[in-house]
């Protein structure tokens, strides 16, 4: 029998479980990993044990009847294993449980790993510790072993727990170099990930039990919210970041039931991010207002009860500043010529070359975003009353706040014959190639040739107090102070929104705007 309760000092509710009398002669030492709302819960068995009591972690009658069905359905696989003996994994069963374990982190960080110095460390760490004895590896790596063989429901002996450390270490290990590689801009073929096979089990070990009937998955809450969210004329990239940030907080957790996730699993969630190294801009900005939002969503449409990520907040570190965030003079020229002496080579894609060579000049000369120029299309440049004008759009792709807005020309990128490359480009896109006609297709385009601009400018400063793709719009406002173009135009050439409310009467023309990039400063071109 089981029964739930509440622990004197405590307002979650509990669960307890009588140990079948058949098996408990056979339960002394064993580790359990219980799976409880999202998290596992780690319980050795005393040699004397008669039952297992444990936290629901919820005060919830209802979230806790589902909790304990998850919770009991675990132990009696368990006690099912127990009384077949403890399982002996094969080896190819090894290989594939660390593969998991691999596919599972590289999934978790790929997209943006952040700094290659932070995983370099890691990769350290994890070395150490795989040179350490068994005590060390099972510190640093049972935590991975036990989430894995929870989401399989094993029990294994110990000779194979000991193989399955080493085996996930090993993995975890090259994860760690290949998201190195990752942050580094590398993004060639996985040939790592070939090494592990599909897992197969016995039939006699029973498959993890189903999501209760009716329940709403994180992921789902994504879905749902952007099928909404599209129509109101919200951006992909807002997508992007909200169904990125649902997808890692379900792997996190190692289930996908919203309604069972916490205000605890969301903050245990946040300081796991913070673990790894990841910045506090992407998780104050991305991580924790996505899940907000999406929760929001949720409630508003009866999806769920409840919001665990309110009140959830990061502490704000100042970070330090070693120097202008916006490129130097040098740096300035030394891009330009670096791009401007740019030629295909090989079998380099003809839009990536064309994207090295432009790119740079069009941020230089406008400030707009990297992204914004890699979805330029034939038809956004067109000549108007004696101006050559770039139309950034968000009928070409993401464009913050969905404003489309002109930016002119300046007479140098004239001359230099961005207009003739122009008339003579195929329909589309200039700088990207896209491979299918859906979103997908459009996004996974636009970010690979954005990623390897970003490279490109990294070849030639590497400065990582500065940033390739806001290096120069924080440029253009640092010139146009200097040479006093009014701060109203600025802003509409670059998309910053005022808050001035007398900046915002009247309309802003092309030819003010041409006006003003006339007494911008031309760049020295051909620099080798």
């Amino acid at each position: 029998m089981a029964s739930r309760m509440r622990r004197k000092g405590s307002t979650f509710i509990q669960f307890r479980k009588r140990i079948p009398k058949d098996v408990l002669g056979k339960t002394g030492g064993v580790t359990l990993a219980i799976p409880v709302g999202g998290e596992l819960l780690h319980i050795v068995i005393g040699d004397r044990a008669i039952e297992i009591t444990g936290s629901l972690k919820t005060r919830d009658p209802g979230e806790a009847k589902e909790r304990q069905a998850v919770a009991l359905a675990y132990l009696d696989s368990v006690w099912q294993s127990l009384r077949e003996g403890p399982k002996r994994l094969t080896q190819k069963q090894i290989a594939a449980l660390a593969g998991e374990a691999y596919s599972g982190l590289i999934s978790s960080f790929e997209d943006d790993p952040g700094s290659p110095d932070i995983w370099k460390q890691i990769v350290q760490l994890h070395a150490n510790a795989m040179a350490g004895d068994q005590a060390e590896r099972e510190r640093w790596f049972g935590p991975s072993v036990d989430q894995t063989l929870a989401t399989h429901r094993l029990v294994i002996d110990g000779d194979s727990r000991a193989a399955l450390i080493s085996a996930i270490g090993v993995s975890v290990s090259l994860a760690s170099v290949r998201l190195a590689q990752n942050a580094g801009g590398d993004y060639s073929p996985d040939t790592v990930v070939t090494r592990f096979p599909p897992l197969e089990l016995s039939k006699e070990v029973k498959p993890s039990q189903p999501m209760p009937k009716g329940s709403q998955t994180i992921t789902g809450l994504a879905e749902g919210w952007w099928g909404e969210a599209k129509a109101a004329g919200r951006t992909v990239s807002t997508y992007d970041a909200y169904s990125r940030a649902a997808r890692l907080l379900s792997e996190f957790l190692g289930h996908d039931d919203a309604r069972a996730v916490t205000a605890d699993d969301v903050i245990a969630f946040k300081d796991y991010r913070l673990s790894q190294g990841v910045g506090l801009k992407t998780i104050t900005g991305g991580d924790l207002p996505g899940i907000r939002q999406l929760y929001a969503w949720g409630m508003a449409n009866r999806k769920v009860s409840h919001n665990p990520a309110d009140g959830v907040k990061v502490a704000k570190v100042k970070k330090k500043r070693t120097r202008d965030p916006d490129f130097s003079d040098q740096e300035a020229v030394v891009i330009l010529s670096h791009a401007f002496n740019h030629k295909r080579t090989g079998k380099a894609s003809e839009h990536l070359s064309n994207a090295k060579r432009w790119i740079p000049w069009l941020c230089a000369y406008t400030g707009a975003r990297v992204g914004e120029m890699v979805q330029l299309r034939k038809q956004d440049i067109r000549e108007e009353d004696g101006l050559w004008i770039i139309k950034i759009t968000p009928e070409a792709g993401t464009v913050k706040d969905a404003e489309y807005r002109d930016v002119p020309l300046h007479e140098h990128l004239v001359e230099m014959g961005f207009p003739t490359f122009v008339s003579k480009a195929s329909k589309g896109y200039l700088f990207m190639k896209v491979f299918g006609d859906t979103e997908d297709a459009k996004r996974s385009a636009w970010r690979s040739t954005k990623n390897r601009v970003t490279d490109f400018v990294r070849e030639v400063v590497t400065d990582p107090a500065v940033q390739p793709n806001h290096g120069w719009r924080h440029r253009f406002r640092t010139v146009a102070r200097d040479i006093g173009m009014p701060r109203d135009i600025s802003f509409a050439i670059t998309g910053h929104e005022t808050k001035d409310e007398g900046d915002k009467y009247g309309t802003i023309t092309n030819k003010a705007k041409a006006a003003a990039l006339a007494k911008y400063p031309r760049y020295p071109m051909g620099l080798k």
